[in-house]
């Protein structure tokens, strides 16, 4: 399976794609492509197969915001000005059920922390932030992604991930792979 990721388009199969969580379904094929297109409060990337490059087999969906800056871990935010810190939202991340396992996930959280980093290059961001379903905070802890304060035990977890983190282990990682 050769994936691609690339920005959502119009002409993209989604009506069969099924993560197992009905909200996330439900923006994909009802709102991803307005929130594009039409209102522009999100961009959604699709992960497809080359072999059949018009089905969804996973997406993410980006977007900008801003967390007040005594949110976050007071070691974060040392030396920042007082204002809401500037950040790009993880707003969706799923994968079809269907292929599930086979690092799609991975594959998508790879592309959004790479996209962050160009914003934060281009615009300015401090970080990549979700709201994390209970059940997932342990998936994105495993790349960086710590918790912020204040939020319920019943409802998601907003976490975040600082862009020098991001660009610390994508540094590394290249450091590897040219020394191979």
């Amino acid at each position: 399976m050769a994936v691609t990721i690339r920005r959502l388009e119009e002409s993209d199969e989604v009506e069969n794609f099924d993560c197992g969580d009905e909200p996330l379904n439900n923006y994909l094929k009802h709102h991803a492509w307005t929130n594009q297109v039409k209102v522009s409060i999100g961009v959604t990337y699709a992960a497809v197969d080359e072999s059949t490059p018009r089905t969804v087999l996973g997406y993410f969906t980006l977007a900008a915001s801003s967390v007040p800056r005594d949110r976050f871990p007071q070691k974060y935010v040392r030396g920042l000005p007082p204002y809401d810190l500037p950040l790009i939202l993880l707003a969706r991340l799923a994968v079809d059920r269907r292929f599930s396992g086979r690092g799609l996930g991975h594959a998508l959280i790879s592309e959004a922390l790479k996209i962050t980093l160009r914003v934060a290059d281009e615009v300015g961001c401090r970080c990549i932030i979700t709201d994390a379903y209970p059940d997932k905070a342990g998936w994105y802890a495993r790349y960086g992604f710590l918790p912020l304060e204040g939020t319920a035990a019943t409802s998601p977890q907003k976490m975040f991930l600082d862009v020098r983190t991001i660009r610390r282990a994508l540094s590394s990682e290249s450091s590897s792979a040219e020394r191979k």
